[in-house]
């Protein structure tokens, strides 16, 4: 028992040693592997009446290389969707890889993981109905659609003000509810994009200035930032309407 005893002390001293002359993450307070960071909360609503239907909350970090990567929580809806997302983009908003675990009604609908190297999409998911994979061959510029709304408004960091117009965005969508066999493994299909122009808007969040955009000419966007942070996002064909309530450190 002395020897085990013996052995175990000198391990932990060992360790402890190790701990102190390992690298700190952290220069001057700050973490060497973040260059600016961001929480936020989003609510949705019913246009017409203002009614809550959900919400989202969401943790932007930038690092040093100019990636971003963005954890996600959203609820809302009858029989009620949970969403967890980690999405992480290089510095022009080009996907890099995602993870996304759906929850509707209270039964897990699976869990998926998304990597891209060069013109290849590749997925594999986690369902119910057991393991699916599959290929898919992306332009350079495409985005990806998980479905927080905080990804969302990373399209927009593709539009080319200078060009202006109407111009044409491919993304890989994943059904909103995960509906179906394949759902997680998602789709491609293009949408339009138009820049209405810059704007001042006041949210319960703050004031921010914003550029204001139309998808589809259904949906109107406004970002703000160089982050492409998701401010509101109006949906009139369908009724409902995503506002940014809160975010730290404001803008």
């Amino acid at each position: 028992m002395r020897h085990i005893a013996l052995i175990c002390a000198a391990a932990f001293i060992s360790w402890g040693a190790l701990a102190q002359t390992e690298p700190n993450p952290t220069i001057g307070g700050a973490n060497a592997n973040v260059t600016r960071a961001a929480t936020g909360t989003i609510v949705y609503k019913v246009l017409s009446t203002g009614a809550v239907l959900g919400g989202e909350n969401w943790n932007l970090t930038v690092h040093p290389d100019g990636s971003r990567t963005m954890q996600a929580l959203n609820r809302y809806g009858s029989p009620g969707v949970q969403r967890h997302v980690t999405y992480r983009v290089d510095a022009n908003f080009r996907p890099l890889e995602a993870y996304a675990l759906y929850w509707v009604g209270g039964k897990w609908k699976g869990s998926a993981f998304f990597t891209i190297q060069g013109d290849q999409l590749s997925a594999v998911a986690n369902t119910p109905n057991g393991m699916l994979t599959h290929n898919v061959k992306v332009p350079e510029k495409f985005s990806l659609i998980p479905h927080p709304l905080s990804t969302d408004a990373w399209h927009m960091g593709y539009y080319d003000k200078k060009n202006g117009g109407t111009q044409t965005i491919t993304v890989y969508d994943i059904d909103a509810g995960a509906a179906g066999p394949q759902a997680l493994l998602g789709r491609l299909y293009t949408q339009k994009l138009d820049y209405v122009g810059p704007e001042k808007m006041t949210t319960p969040a703050g004031e921010f200035q914003v550029d204001h955009y139309k998808i589809d000419n259904a949906v109107d966007i406004y970002v703000t930032g160089p982050d492409a942070i998701m401010v509101k996002f109006v949906w009139a064909p369908a009724d409902r309407v995503y506002e940014l309530v809160k975010l730290e450190p404001p803008q």
